[in-house]
Formats: C-alpha cells, sequence, structure tokens
C-alpha cells in the first residue's frame, strides 16, 4: 500500500524541485557500525550473519518514513512497508537479484530468506527473483571479500529513479568492536543526511 504526498503542501517542496532538477539528485555517505553482538547472535543461534543482519537493516530502513518515499512519473509516494532487492552470489561468480519480504518476525524471515537464497542460486543471469523490481523495496549488496571507505554504484538517475542503496562491506576487529562499513546512497529531494543519521543511529542500537 501507498499515499501520495501532496507536494504542494510538502515541507521538502523546494528541496524536491530542487535535486529533482539535477543529472544527478543522489548524494551517498559511508559510516562504520559496530556488528559485534550481531555477529554473536548469528553464530549462537547458528544463523547466517548476513541476513540476521539484512533483518536488522530492513528495520532500521522502516524506521526512517523517508526512506518510503519514491517518485513514480513526477509525483511522490510513501509506501507502508519498505522490502529489500539484494544481489546473491553463485559458485560460477556471477550473481543474481532477490527479493527478501520485510517481515517483522526474525524467525519467518530467516525462513523466508533462506528459500529466496537457495533459488537464486539455483537460477542464472540476473535473475529478478519471481518477483519483477517495484519500488517498495531498498538495492542492496554485500562486498565480503573487502571492507571499503567509499562506494559507486551504477544507475540511470534520469530515467526517475529514487529508489536507496545500501552497501556492506567486510567487518574488522578494532581493539573490542567489530567494524562494517555501510554505505547508503539515497535521492537527495527525498532525504537529508538527518534522515540517513536516523537510520544510522537505528541501526546501530538494533546492531
Amino acid at each position: 500500500m501507498k499515499r501520495e504526498i501532496d507536494i504542494t503542501n510538502w515541507n521538502r517542496k523546494e528541496h524536491f524541485e530542487f535535486f529533482s532538477s539535477m543529472d544527478d539528485p543522489f548524494f551517498g555517505v559511508t559510516v562504520q557500525v559496530d556488528c559485534k553482538r550481531t555477529y554473536e547472535e548469528a553464530k549462537e543461534k547458528g544463523i547466517s550473519f548476513f541476513i540476521l543482519s539484512l533483518h536488522k537493516i530492513l528495520q532500521a530502513v522502516n524506521s526512517v518514513e523517508n526512506f518510503h518515499y519514491r517518485l513514480e512519473e513526477g509525483k511522490v509516494f510513501c509506501y507502508d512497508t519498505i522490502h529489500g532487492s539484494c544481489t546473491i552470489g553463485r559458485a560460477d561468480e556471477t550473481f543474481g537479484f532477490s527479493f527478501f519480504e520485510y517481515i517483522e518476525e526474525e524467525e519467518l524471515f530467516v525462513e523466508s530468506c533462506i528459500r529466496e537464497i537457495e533459488h537464486v542460486k539455483s537460477a542464472s543471469g540476473l535473475c529478478f527473483s519471481d518477483r519483477k523490481a517495484k519500488n517498495d523495496m531498498i538495492y542492496m549488496t554485500t562486498t565480503p571479500w573487502f571492507s571499503f571507505t567509499e562506494l559507486k554504484h551504477a544507475g540511470s538517475f534520469k530515467t526517475g529513479d529514487s529508489i536507496p542503496r545500501i552497501s556492506t562491506g567486510r567487518f574488522e576487529k578494532v581493539n573490542d568492536r567489530l567494524l562494517m562499513p555501510i554505505n547508503i546512497l539515497a535521492h537527495h529531494g527525498m532525504m537529508d543526511g538527518i534522515h540517513v543519521a536516523k537510520f544510522v543511529e537505528k541501526l546501530q542500537e538494533l546492531l
């Protein structure tokens, strides 16, 4: 479900129009979050750290309204729930796009993710899962082979794309913490740094 934002009376009207007129209206930041508790929790429960951290990322995304805004044919809509579309690597060094439905109940989410990962790994090409790309999601990827301090994505921003991208890298032990880089790329007409900060703050609480 989604509701249309009345742009005329929106407090972001001028911000939206200003940034939407740019060739590339996206801005990005990379921060580090301590994922030690989630890593230890995943080991204790015997589940994938990737899936457990993904659940917490989607929890944090859904807690900030600005991450729900999407541009569609010149109009702005706010979706009730945001899901995840992640890249899933395969043994042949290709990847496929998945769809992870956001389910608040952790156990059900984990079970759903395991099925989707198996499906994408057994497919070929970009896959796109069984659900065609829609706007009620964020694009996600992870680079477990290396950490990073910045990240650039491919994109066709003049098409009206407004879906945020969230990427994570390999975590590294620093003293008593496990620091994981996370890159957030977002349409500046939909949100500002303060909204990204709210997401990061919530995510750190959950991790």
